[in-house]
């Protein structure tokens, strides 16, 4: 392997440039352009800040190694298309897709491939081997990004540290725009040649512009989609249009965008991206254009062209595939945080993979003079490959998607939960469309007179609404939203765009609810309580809404608090620890006795407002456990199962009900 790292201090000179000599013919070879081992020196900030960001080890925003790469794949891409237009006139398309398919198709396969293979074999701790097979499906075809922004919360979820292909996002975002620039840099090129870089630039900001509305609006958009990030692209191709070695001196450059990258890695910004994200690509295109514009970078250019630099930006594609996998894969079985022994063995274990997967996956179709394939062969091979592979991958995970959930536990824990929550939720990030959303009834044709409002955790209690709407032989939906409790103009504390949408949703639902044609008269309201310092703030609202909607209906029904667990209960369960996820009742009820008088207050002002306390359903005098009867209590680690809702519900109207407690006037 030392062949492929040309630069040390170690090196004879005659060694070293014969090395160097071999190495630049490769590079050039794949790119048309000259080789800069300072490039892969950057690539090596990206691919470590990344990779002890995920495992715990490194700098807080470590995650803006994803947007390095980002503008050094903007930089090396209009590098590769320039110089094709400047030596021939016209792009080569075939060569170009041609080089593509042979740097990321044959280790993405693999990776693919292989975290696949993992999660069958890791079954009972990752439910959900459909979605595995999905996602490589999606990032197979491109589109990985698109993919996980309509299946997760945000690459920040808490739950999204267990989807083991999830970094593939990236991939997507770069594919992309493999497939849009040559086209589009090739039609400025021809049309407007002068005006190449005012286009350009004019796009960037266009693109910058809509990165920053869509985190208004739809964060997942913002943080997933291409032209959401072209602009961090378009900023490496700025520099790489530019008249190159044309700088005496790039150490100033060099410099201030090493120190503004590494402060963007240890200080994250929360508005990401956008303007959370500016610092780290303006630090890299600084830094590029110290490389492109001159050979004197100081410090900076030692650093970055030294032997252990050079060696992790050969191997960060690699290393980039293979360190998620194995950190979600391990994360599974396991309940609490990581070891931190384990998680260094992990990275260790990662850059043995990434190490011979660029050696003897990466490198062989990458080699001069090893290419006796057509470039068109070569595209159509690679293509017919991709797509054979990711259709294959769709009907296996189709197959798994419609079997029965198995007898294990945690999977049918996991998968504990309403089934028709797509079609009665909304996202935190959804517009307020026409509530309730259509087709969520309980009994379609009924008139609805049981209503449940509040957050997620309202919609997790959907069963009981649904029970006691069938006891009066009613129809019951939902009034719910992620992140959003039952308040007027409370603040869910989320940006700007969500927090207004929640208040939006929530004087729909008051207005729904007070409007004389609605027939509604039983109205269930519960959530995650806010607590802290927004416990009183909430207080007051909730006073307010309850004088509010109380006039109006005939009953209602306040539940109360429910535990929050150490971690997940489908994750507890299958590691065998189902008590490392209890938590103590002394704890519970110490964390919820503000809720508990807050809701004891309301119910006793009004004839017609019943609280319900849930403590000692959920738990003893002792623990709340994750598990009872034989079933597990919550989905997560929050949330109640749909098992444990119905069997309280079933337990509420036979016992808790109130003596002589009439059915709604079905008469309106």
């Amino acid at each position: 392997m030392s062949s492929d790292f040309p630069y040390g201090s170690d090196r004879d000179p005659t060694t070293t440039s014969r090395l160097l000599d071999r190495c630049n013919a490769k590079w050039v070879w794949m790119t048309g352009i000259s080789y800069r081992p300072e490039i892969d020196g950057l690539r090596a900030v990206a691919v470590l800040s990344v990779v002890l960001y995920h495992a715990g080890l490194g700098p807080n925003g470590g995650f803006v190694g994803v947007d390095v790469f980002f503008v050094i794949s903007g930089y090396l891409i209009t590098s590769i298309l320039r110089s094709d237009l400047v030596a021939k006139g016209r792009i080569d398309y075939l060569a170009f897709y041609s080089r593509r398919i042979r740097r990321l198709v044959p280790a993405l396969l693999v990776v693919v491939g292989a975290t696949l293979g993992a999660a069958i074999m890791l079954q009972s701790f990752v439910p959900d081997v459909w979605r595995v097979a999905d996602s490589g499906a999606a990032s197979l075809l491109f589109v990985a990004n698109l993919f996980f922004q309509a299946q997760t919360g945000g690459y920040f979820d808490v739950a999204a540290d267990r989807l083991p292909l999830l970094h593939l996002w990236s991939l997507g975002v770069e594919e992309q725009f493999y497939l849009l620039w040559p086209l589009g840099i090739s039609m400025l090129m021809r049309s407007t040649r002068r005006r190449v870089l005012p286009v350009l630039a004019l796009t960037a900001i266009a693109s910058f512009a809509l990165s920053e509305a869509l985190i208004f609006s739809t964060p997942n958009a913002a943080f997933y989609q291409m032209p959401a990030r072209f602009w961090e692209l378009a900023a490496g191709g700025l520099v790489a249009l530019r008249p190159a070695g044309n700088q005496k001196d790039g150490r100033l450059p060099a410099n201030v965008g090493i120190l503004i990258v590494l402060g963007a890695a240890l200080i994250p910004i929360s508005h990401f991206p956008g303007i959370g994200a500016l610092p780290t690509v303006a630090g890299t295109a600084l830094l590029l254009l110290a490389v492109h514009g001159s050979g004197d970078l100081g410090w900076v250019g030692k650093t970055l062209r030294s032997r252990p630099m050079v060696f992790f930006g050969l191997i960060s594609y690699s290393l980039y595939l293979w360190h998620w996998p194995l950190l979600a894969f391990a994360r599974a079985p396991i309940v609490g945080p990581l070891p931190l022994a384990l998680r260094i063995v992990l990275c260790v274990v990662a850059t043995a993979l990434a190490c011979l997967s660029y050696r003897y996956v990466e490198q062989p179709l990458r080699r001069p003079g090893q290419h006796g394939a057509s470039n068109l062969r070569i595209v159509v091979v690679g293509c017919s490959t991709s797509l054979a592979s990711a259709i294959a991958l769709l009907v296996f995970g189709s197959v798994l998607n419609r079997t029965q959930p198995s007898g294990d536990l945690a999977a049918r824990t996991a998968a504990d939960m309403p089934r028709n929550r797509i079609a009665c939720h909304f996202r935190g990030d959804e517009s307020v469309s026409t509530i309730p959303k259509a087709n969520c009834s309980s009994a379609p044709g009924r008139p609805v007179h049981v209503l449940i409002w509040g957050d997620s955790h309202a919609l997790a209690w959907q069963p009981l609404a649904w029970a006691l709407a069938e006891s009066y032989g009613v129809a019951a939906t939902t009034f719910t939203r992620d992140a959003c409790a039952p308040a007027l103009d409370f603040d869910n504390g989320k940006r700007f765009l969500e927090a207004s949408r929640c208040r939006e949703f929530n004087s729909r639902v008051v207005d729904w609810i007070v409007d004389s044609d609605h027939s509604a008269d039983t109205l269930i309201v519960t959530a995650r309580w806010p607590g802290g310092s927004d416990e009183n703030v909430f207080a007051e609202k909730f006073e307010n809404t309850m004088r509010t909607i109380a006039p109006h209906l005939r009953r209602i029904i306040l539940l109360g608090a429910t535990p929050d667990l150490p971690d997940s209960v489908p994750r507890c369960i299958a590691a065998g620890q189902a008590s490392a996820c209890s938590r103590s009742r002394a704890e519970f009820d110490a964390h919820s006795s503000a809720t508990t008088k807050m809701l004891r207050t309301e119910a006793a002002r009004y004839q017609n407002v019943e609280y319900v306390d849930l403590a000692d359903f959920f738990c003893d005098r002792e623990v709340c456990p994750a598990l009872k009867d034989g079933y597990g209590l919550y989905w997560d680690s929050n949330h109640v199962s749909s098992t444990a809702a119905s069997r309280f519900a079933s337990m509420y109207l036979k016992v808790m009900a109130k003596p002589g407690d009439a059915a709604p006037n079905t008469a309106n």
